[in-house]
C-alpha cells in the first residue's frame, strides 16, 4: 500500500469517529429535552394537596359557662370544743368510787365521784364545838360589858376596868367570826368530797381511781362540751381586708365525705405571725347533736370576692398566662381564631377565671397544650352524643 493510499485511510477513520460523536451528542441532547418536557407536564397535572384537619376530642375541648365564681382561699385545721375543763380535787383524800367512764355523756351537777369524807366529818365536828365555845365566851364578854358599864356609872370602878370589859368582848366577837369561817371552810371540804359536773358535757378523760389517795388539785377527769367547736387557721395578711367577723362559710370534716356544715368567723388575732405574717382567724361551728368530735381535721373555703352571671373558663384553656398575656385558642367555623383575654376573678380552689372581654359564653376553646396548635389550624370537632332513647 502506497503512503498516499494510508493517510486517505486515516482521514476516512477520523471522519467517521466525529460524526458517531455528533450523532450521540445529538440523540442524548433529544432524550435530556423530552425527559425534560415530561417532567414538566407531569408536575402541572399534579393537584395540590389538601391542608391537614386536626381531629378534636372532647376532652381537648372547654366551654365558656355562664354562671357564679368565688375567688376564695383554703383554710384546714383542727377541731377543738370551745368550753372545755379539767376537774381536779379541792380536798386531800381517798377516792371512794368513781361513777363516770371516758365517753360518758352528764349533765351539769351530776355526781362523777366520792371522796373518803370520815376526816372531813371529824374536821366539820372539832370546829363545829369550837364555835360553840367562842359563843359561849362571848355571851359571858356580853354580860362582863354591861356589869361594868353600870359599876362605872356608880363610879364602883376605874375606866381602866371598863376598857377590859370592852375589849374582852372585841376579842369574843373576833373569835367568832374565826371559828364561823373555819366552821364554812371545814363545810365547803365536805361538799368537794362529792365531785360533780361544772356544765353538760362528755368525759374525755379520766385519771382517777377508786381506792386512790389523792392531794388538792389532783386531775380527776377532762370535761369537754361539743354544742360549739372551733378551729384556728391561718390566713395571709394581703387576704384580711376582706374577711369580716361574722363572715359565713361552710366546713368539711374528715369523716364526713362531702357533708357540710356551716361556720362563721369568730375571732381574727390582732397581731400577724413573726415569721410566716399570717394572722390566726378562728372559726366557730355549731354542733347542737354533738355529731363533731375535738380533734378532727377540717377544711374551709373562706369566700373573698363572689361575681355573679361571670363567664368563665377553666384555667387549663388559658394560654400567655406565664407572659402575663391572658388568650385563648377558641374553635370559629372549623378553624382556629386567637382572641386576647381580659380576665377578672380567678378561683384556686376550682381554677376556674372569670373573662371580662374576649370571650362569650358557650363558645367552645381548645384545653390541648399542642405545638402544632396555630391560629387558622383547621380542625374537626367531635361528634355529639346520639339523643336519649326516649322512655
Amino acid at each position: 500500500m502506497t503512503p498516499q493510499t494510508q493517510s486517505k485511510r486515516s482521514l476516512f477513520s477520523r471522519k467517521t469517529i466525529w460524526l458517531a460523536l455528533a450523532g450521540a451528542l445529538l440523540i442524548g441532547g433529544f432524550a435530556m429535552h423530552r425527559g425534560q418536557t415530561v417532567s414538566a407536564a407531569s408536575k402541572d397535572n399534579k393537584k395540590p394537596e389538601p391542608p391537614a384537619v386536626l381531629e378534636l376530642s372532647s376532652t381537648d375541648l372547654a366551654k365558656a359557662a355562664l354562671g357564679e365564681l368565688r375567688q376564695s382561699i383554703a383554710l384546714s385545721g383542727t377541731l377543738s370544743p370551745v368550753n372545755q375543763t379539767r376537774v381536779n380535787a379541792e380536798v386531800d383524800g381517798v377516792v371512794a368510787e368513781v361513777l363516770v367512764r371516758p365517753g360518758d355523756q352528764v349533765k351539769r351537777g351530776q355526781v362523777l365521784a366520792r371522796i373518803e369524807t370520815a376526816d372531813l366529818n371529824n374536821q366539820v365536828k372539832t370546829q363545829s364545838a369550837n364555835l360553840e365555845r367562842s359563843r359561849a365566851e362571848l355571851a359571858l364578854a356580853e354580860k362582863n360589858r354591861d356589869r361594868s358599864a353600870n359599876l362605872l356609872k356608880q363610879n364602883f370602878i376605874s375606866p381602866n376596868s371598863h376598857d377590859s370589859a370592852e375589849n374582852a368582848l372585841i376579842a369574843a366577837r373576833a373569835a367568832v367570826k374565826a371559828d364561823e369561817a373555819r366552821l364554812a371552810v371545814a363545810g365547803k371540804a365536805l361538799q368537794d368530797a362529792v365531785v360533780k359536773a361544772p356544765f353538760d358535757g362528755f368525759i374525755a378523760e379520766r385519771t382517777a381511781q377508786p381506792g386512790q389517795r389523792i392531794g388538792i388539785n389532783a386531775p380527776l377527769f377532762s370535761l369537754v362540751d361539743l354544742k360549739e367547736l372551733e378551729f384556728e387557721a391561718n390566713l395571709p395578711v394581703s387576704s384580711l381586708g376582706a374577711v369580716k367577723i361574722g363572715q359565713e362559710l361552710t366546713l368539711r370534716v374528715e369523716g364526713f365525705g362531702d357533708r357540710q356544715f356551716g361556720g362563721h368567723v369568730e375571732r381574727i388575732n390582732p397581731t400577724a405571725q413573726a415569721g410566716s405574717r399570717m394572722i390566726p382567724i378562728y372559726i366557730r361551728i355549731a354542733n347542737p347533736k354533738a355529731e363533731l368530735r375535738g380533734g378532727m381535721f377540717a377544711q374551709s373555703e373562706l369566700t373573698l370576692q363572689k361575681a355573679s352571671d361571670a363567664v368563665t373558663l377553666p384555667m387549663l384553656a388559658i394560654r400567655g398566662l406565664e407572659q402575663k398575656q391572658p388568650l385563648a385558642l377558641v374553635v370559629k367555623d372549623g378553624k382556629l381564631i386567637e382572641r386576647k383575654l381580659k380576665l377578672g376573678l380567678i378561683s384556686e380552689t376550682t381554677q376556674q377565671a372569670q373573662v371580662l372581654e374576649g370571650l362569650a359564653a358557650g363558645e367552645q376553646v381548645v384545653i390541648a397544650k399542642l405545638a402544632s396548635l396555630k391560629p387558622g389550624q383547621q380542625v374537626k370537632l367531635p361528634a355529639p352524643p346520639p339523643p336519649a332513647p326516649k322512655s
